[in-house]
């Protein structure tokens, strides 16, 4: 139970209602403050809680702050999409800040299995890691972080000295820059003198795309696992620098809720977790429950909020010896906001971050000696588990695809998991990996836990419902090939390891003589050399059919459907221009391969009609819909290749001439806000020719405005009314939430069969398979004509993740992807979301050949 002290330093705060917590006492009353110490006021010229504080506001005050006080030092450790800093403030004694790096290597040997029996845990302070504001219109975590370290930095007195001695405060304040400062030009713009509650008033209507997410429209609190983001790989680097024992992780809900802290849902905890870490985190919550019930405020635990998904801020912790706590406050979501538990204010909100930031760094202090035992326990006991495991190693290869092993590579070993180049080809059941072109990864490895999270293909629950995703195994987002071994790896197996410092590079060879390059479309960058290329007007073309090359004396490369081709006689004034681009192409890790003749052995000659010209592309999104999937989209061609898009919000479509564009890019949604002018324009676009790509959702709305015919499964006997049918089963009423539920598709990989030889699936191997995520409940039939659906559902198809029976067999055999065509154009239908969280590497392609490829398209 928290201490007397404890709950003393809480009441003391302000008791108010919801609607009057003053922000000038949400600090507590009996404590001296050091008057050397900025207040927050002092700096901002309000308190806190009065405005929404601005980004630059907050990483200025605690640099202040870091200048004046000898207890507070602060760190940028990286910088965002939208170039706003990143920051640490390290608060502990001066004592602790004069040895901190020997107590920060000392607190790592508690991971380090090998050595952590020789750590004298008894002077060793714990390390709490408080995270603010991930989700950046949930604006109460930034907002009281200036407070938490004000009152670090300035309150004295023994029992604050005592929490300074053994503790190390980590400190995030804001881990979304972009989305916060959004959020709070938004509220602070649209209050007025007098503030108004009414849930209408444009204060508390924040428009699409939200600051809930980042500049390219992530929810950064979903990237711990992929770490694609310059803020997640930042954080993820400063988390293992020092692997802290306790993760916060402060958020808000809807205005109606009360207050959450965790334990989560017991039944959809994550099977890898020790039971540990729960026992932990139940002991946090008796100071959680004593600080909010020291002022009357309504929380609950155990309900809704899970610990399953290990890409979150509050359980990523859990599979690194951590123990990860997440608060969610109902959100005024502006300044000041009715409810049905009466007004919400923002101060209000503010308070009771405060005081469960408080309880927790109580806790750390009173259960420092039980959370740095539990890291040293933990690891030993994950290589205790490696040991006994069945599996002893993973091997990975991307045949022909360096760069998208390597992109895989790099994201193990941001969570610190060894890999390493195989040495000697091997060969396993009916699987070949060449020497150097694969990795092997041990499992005997400190991140046992997390790294067989990674591979694991779970296909069975404690409970069908979840939270956030069901699946994540990461070699099927890249479309890895792989393999388990069952015998510890010989050491003459294993290369170097990865170090992620050596991008693979395709050096390729360039001479006066050179007649054409060939350019393999299965490198994961090739779309970015192709972009390159049709932007300085290169004549590019594509193989529709195989053939070989002669790239040397005595030597021949055979190429397959989709490779691109780059001649040289019929663009002489562009060869240096195009050898620049294919210089680059190769530090990109795309292969090219020249040729001094344009006759081939075998297959089609370069100057056949087999190779179309690839026309230049000019793309446009249609925002409106799914802030995530139109971020995903914008992210991977602007950041990731280079390639510009248009963004077009759904109701200004009316007033484009989409005479200019290649493509329309419809991601989920409902787009309710485009006129019927723009519905029109969209028609008229695809019949005279364009392209329409369309993912998820976009499906329906598509097929309801018929602007296409779609043929989907299971909306006719969903829909119809057969009054000769058996009435449903009685069920309780209280069972309603879940049975609703447990028809969702909540986020499984199913296996899919690619038509290489169709565009949409240019690059993919002949008779590949390849693993898809789906979560939504778009069912497509395959298209009546036999060669327009280059993507089909196996007939078994789950790999990983939950899907009731009924919606399975709904899949199984059904359509991943169909093409429509529609007088001279074509919309082309994705049933998942090919871009998901920027680490779906491996469906990518098939949404940038549709970019591409899709007005070479035409339905025999």
């Amino acid at each position: 139970m928290p201490h007397r002290s404890t709950i003393v330093l809480i009441v003391l705060l302000i008791a108010g209602s919801t609607a009057t917590a003053a922000p000038l006492a949400i600090l507590p009353k009996d404590v001296v403050y050091d008057a050397a110490i900025p207040t927050p006021r002092s700096y901002l010229g309000f308190e806190i809680g009065e405005r929404h504080i601005q980004h630059h506001q907050l990483v200025g005050y605690l640099r202040q702050l870091a200048s004046v006080s000898d207890r507070v030092t602060v760190e940028e450790y990286a910088r965002s999409h939208g170039r706003r800093p990143l920051i640490m403030l390290t608060i502990t004694a001066v004592k602790n800040h004069q040895e901190i790096e020997s107590i920060r290597k000392r607190h790592l040997r508690l991971a380090d299995p090998a050595r952590s029996a020789k750590v004298a845990i008894k002077p060793l302070p714990a390390v709490i890691n408080m995270g603010y504001s991930v989700h950046g219109n949930e604006p109460s975590g930034g907002n009281v972080a200036p407070l938490v370290a004000y009152y670090l930095a300035a309150a004295t007195g023994e029992q604050h000295q005592a929490l300074l001695d053994n503790v190390v405060v980590l400190m995030d304040p804001c881990l979304n820059p972009d989305g916060f400062e959004r959020f709070a030009h938004w509220a602070n713009n649209h209050r007025g003198a007098v503030p108004n509650p009414d849930p209408n008033h444009r204060e508390h209507r924040e428009p699409w795309p939200s600051g809930r997410t980042n500049y390219y429209w992530f929810d950064l609190n979903r990237d711990w696992l992929p770490a694609q983001h310059p803020e997640s790989q930042g954080r993820l680097a400063m988390y293992h620098r020092w692997k802290p024992n306790v993760v916060l992780d402060f958020h808000e809900m809807g205005t109606d809720a009360t207050y959450f802290f965790q334990p989560g849902v017991p039944a959809r905890n994550n099977p890898l977790t020790p039971s540990r870490t729960f026992k932990l985190t139940r002991q946090f919550a008796r100071h959680h429950a004593a600080a909010l019930d020291g002022i009357g405020s309504l929380y609950y635990t155990e309900e809704r909020f899970d610990d399953f998904y290990m890409g979150k801020g509050s359980t990523y912790p859990d599979l690194h010896g951590s123990v990860g706590i997440l608060f969610e406050q109902a959100s005024s979501r502006g300044h000041l906001q009715e409810s049905v538990n009466g007004p919400v204010s923002f101060p209000f909100t503010i308070r009771n971050q405060f005081l469960t930031s408080m309880s927790s760094l109580q806790a750390t202090l009173e259960l420092r000696e039980s959370l740095l035992d539990h890291k040293r326990t933990f690891y030993q006991d994950a290589l205790a588990l490696a040991r006994a495991s069945r599996v002893k190693a993973h091997v990975v290869a991307a045949p022909h695809d360096p760069a998208r092993l390597h992109r895989f590579l790099e994201i193990l070993a941001r969570h610190q998991i060894q890999s390493y180049r195989l040495a000697q080809r091997l060969r396993i059941e009916d699987q070949t990996f060449e020497a150097n072109e694969a990795f092997v990864i041990p499992t005997e490895q400190p991140e046992f836990r997390f790294l067989e999270d990674l591979f694991a293909r779970r296909t069975e629950f404690n409970e069908n419902i979840f939270y956030d995703v069901s699946a994540w195994t990461l070699a099927l987002a890249f479309q890895l090939q792989s393999a388990e071994l069952t015998d510890i790896p010989a050491k003459t197996m294993l290369g170097q390891v990865f170090s992620g410092h050596r991008f693979p590079r395709q050096i390729g060879s360039f001479n006066k003589t050179d007649l054409a390059y060939a350019i393999d479309w299965r490198g994961y960058y090739a779309p970015k050399t192709l972009h390159q290329l049709l932007a300085d007007d290169v004549n590019v073309r594509v193989a529709s059919e195989p053939f070989d090359f002669v790239t040397g004396p005595e030597q021949v490369q055979h190429f397959e459907h989709g490779t691109l081709l780059v001649p040289l006689g019929i663009q002489p004034e562009k060869r240096a221009k195009i050898v620049r681009i294919l210089r680059d192409a190769g530090r990109d890790g795309v292969a090219v391969h020249a040729t001094t003749t344009g006759l081939t052995p075998n297959g089609i000659d370069l100057g056949s009609s087999s190779f179309q010209r690839v026309p230049k592309p000019k793309l446009l999104l249609v925002t409106g819909g799914s802030s995530y999937e139109a971020g995903e989209v914008w992210h991977l061609l602007d950041q990731r290749l280079s390639i510009p898009v248009t963004l077009v919000a759904d109701r200004q479509l009316s007033r484009v001439d989409l005479t200019d564009y290649s493509a329309v890019i419809l991601v989920s949604g409902s787009y309710d806000a485009m006129s019927s002018t723009g519905v029109a324009k969209l028609s008229r676009f695809v019949e005279t020719g364009g392209s329409i790509i369309a993912t998820g959702t976009s499906i329906e709305w598509l097929d309801k405005n018929k602007i296409v015919e779609t043929a989907f499964r299971g909306k006719v006997a969903e829909s119809a009314v057969d009054e000769a049918s058996t009435p449903p089963l009685r069920r309780p009423y209280a069972a309603a939430d879940v049975d609703a539920a447990l028809r969702l598709v909540r986020g499984s990989i199913f296996e899919t069969r690619v038509d290489h030889t169709h565009p949409v699936g240019y690059g993919y191997a002949p008779q590949a398979t390849l693993p898809v995520f789906r979560n939504n409940r778009v069912f497509l039939e395959p298209s009546q004509n036999a060669y327009s659906t280059p993507v089909v559902y196996e007939a078994h198809p789950l790999l990983a993740g939950y899907v009731s029976a009924e919606n399975l067999a709904t899949i199984a055999g059904s359509a991943s992807v169909v093409v429509v065509q529609r007088g001279q154009g074509r919309a082309i239908l994705i049933a998942e979301n090919p871009n998901l969280r920027a680490f779906w590497y491996g469906t990518n392609r098939l949404f940038l050949n549709s970019l591409f490829f899709g007005p070479l398209v035409r339905n025999p």
